[in-house]
């Protein structure tokens, strides 16, 4: 007997899934949590998703129109189905053939709902591994949490401190709780994540969000287009102004041709790694992630044939650009180079970000409309706040600047430093020095570089090619804080610089004498090779860096200065250029 297609388009397996998923929603009437995303402004829902899923591909998943909702679409499918990795070990170990059909698989849905000239995405299971992220708002998520929720009433914080180092970390509370209670330095944190109760629960009961929206709210499949413009209404709120001003130190840049010029410069950055040249150019996550032992990460998108590595690392990302070959531009970088990770024992490869969403970059533009500093995170350029970059720059010129050393032949940190004890005798040597304060018996703390006849403690960083300096930082801030606090460390301080030359730890306290503070000074010096323009300066973030270092060292009553050293360029270096 002959089998006709059903008028609907459905097959049997399609109309139980439909079927099962539209018997959730109508039982379903009280509270939920909905994954909403938003779609860039003038983007089609056929647009969202990524090329092996779009409608008409072997992968596409089956399209529904959705009721309550002009316009409203749900996309529903199998996202991946594969045998599980451990498969092939169990084989090889079991008596017998092994013939059960195992595998490991994920389901999604995503309801496109129209809403004015907006389209919102309510997003269930796996469907984030299907749908093209570029299609949607970035910080989406992010701006509707921080219009709903007030500072009082946050449950939980992502804060990223974009640097040479880029740190995040995520901080919860067990409740409710004012934003003053997260630690947030409002001088250098970037929002990345927050959530917490809203002002108004008819709205939801919680929120959080990024790039995407989490929320807890009553809705059901007919009032789901009513909820969808209440998001819509709080995304386009400006409340968080007065409760979180400090978001705004940084504004995402939208104009095409200066992300472009921006760009171009991180891949001179990019290019300059690649001949082995030291660049401030590294790579972090795009989000807080968990690290595992036995995690695995791959590369992909320029021929690196799925090469495993255990950690993100720009070293390893460019020895696989130079080892591959790759020799196109930073557009392709940006359209097709991924990293895939899982962690130890999953099957599938879960996080997909962007190579270039893990960069971590800062640009100067010196001329011009778009004058300014501007920097690089999680696939987005930032402009610095022209009143936070002065207020920034002004605290920087006011602390003293001081010439001890100044400028040297020496080409890094080591070499400085044996130059100066070898010719520098009101320089006393303390690098490597290891004092313990009271009651700690490893910390071996180095209490700085060198010590001089004028009671500086100057601590030293080769600024371009040892690391970062925002080390250099702490490094002053720890030794500044046992120097005043802790009398053995003192003590044993004064020993040690007694053993290495006796007229040296006169300028030091006895045991038993007072500390007058006020006759110290902690003195950062800084190796850098010099701008185009032959003057001397640090990365706008080293200096955010730096003054929640200096406010802390006067804290303890000590004053702090600063010497920009002036290093060689190697004859393969190019000048480095503000503009």
């Amino acid at each position: 007997m002959q089998k006709h297609a059903r008028p609907d388009g459905m097959n049997n397996a399609d109309r139980k899934l439909s079927g099962k998923l539209r018997a959730n929603i109508e039982v379903e009437m009280a509270t939920r949590t909905l994954n909403v995303r938003l779609l860039r402004k003038g983007g089609a829902m056929e647009s969202a998703f990524g090329v092996s899923f779009v409608p008409g591909s072997a992968r596409a998943l089956r399209a529904f129109d959705w009721k309550g909702a002009e316009g409203a679409r749900a996309y529903i499918g199998q996202i991946y189905s594969n045998p599980p990795t451990w498969q092939k070990f169990i084989a090889e170990g079991v008596i017998g053939a092994l013939n059960e059909d195992i595998t490991t698989g994920g389901a999604g849905a995503v309801i496109f709902v129209p809403v004015g000239e907006r389209v919102l995405a309510i997003c269930f299971g796996q469907v984030h591994l299907a749908l093209d992220d570029d299609a949607f708002e970035r910080g989406f998520g992010l701006k509707v949490t921080l219009n709903a929720v007030p500072r009082s009433n946050l449950r939980t914080l992502d804060l990223a401190t974009p640097d040479a180092v880029t740190f995040q970390k995520r901080v919860q509370a067990s409740k409710d709780s004012d934003l003053s209670e997260f630690g947030v330095d409002m001088l250098r944190d970037l929002a990345r994540v927050a959530g917490g109760t809203p002002r108004d629960l008819s709205f939801s009961k919680f929120v959080a969000g990024k790039d995407s929206l989490s929320i807890t709210c009553e809705v059901d499949a007919n009032t789901i287009y009513a909820k969808c413009a209440e998001i819509l209404d709080f995304y386009k709120k400006k409340t968080y102004k007065s409760e979180f001003p400090w978001v705004d130190n940084l504004r995402v840049v939208e104009e095409r041709d200066l992300v472009l010029r921006l760009d171009a410069k991180l891949e001179g950055g990019l290019k300059a790694l690649r001949k082995g040249r030291p660049e401030e150019l590294h790579m972090s996550p795009p989000e807080v992630v968990d690290y595992t032992e036995g995690g695995e990460l791959h590369y992909n998108g320029f021929g690196s044939h799925g090469k495993t590595f255990h950690s993100l690392s720009i070293e390893d990302y460019v020895s696989e650009l130079n080892r591959c070959g790759f020799d196109k531009t930073i557009a392709d970088i940006k359209e097709g180079h991924r990293v895939r990770a899982k962690r130890a024992g999953q099957d599938e490869f879960t996080e997909k970000w962007k190579v270039y969403d893990c960069f971590v970059y800062e640009a100067n533009i010196a001329s011009g409309v778009h004058n300014g500093t501007y920097v690089l995170f999680s696939g987005r350029w930032y402009k610095v706040e022209a009143k936070f970059k002065d207020r920034v720059e002004s605290f920087f010129e006011s602390i003293p600047k001081v010439e001890i050393v100044g400028k040297t032949s020496c080409v890094n940190e080591r070499e400085l430093i044996d130059d100066i004890d070898a010719n520098r005798p009101d320089l006393l040597k303390l690098d490597q020095a290891k004092i313990n304060p009271d009651g700690v018996r490893y910390a071996n703390l180095e209490p700085c570089d060198f010590f001089s006849d004028k009671k500086q403690f100057i601590h030293l960083k080769d600024g371009h090619s040892s690391g970062p300096i925002s080390h250099l930082w702490a490094q002053g801030v720890v030794s500044a804080e046992a120097f005043v606090s802790d009398p053995e460390f003192r003590s044993k301080l004064r020993s040690e610089v007694s053993n290495r030359k006796r007229v040296f730890a006169g300028y030091l306290p006895k045991k038993t004498e007072s500390l007058n503070r006020g006759d110290f000074t902690v003195v950062y010096g800084i190796m850098r090779k010099p701008y185009v323009d032959g003057s001397l300066g640090l990365p706008f973030f080293s200096k955010v860096s730096l003054q929640a270092a200096v406010e802390r060292i006067r804290q303890f009553g000590l004053p702090v200065a600063i010497e920009l050293i002036e290093k060689p360029s190697s004859d393969e270096d190019e000048p480095e250029a503000e503009c």
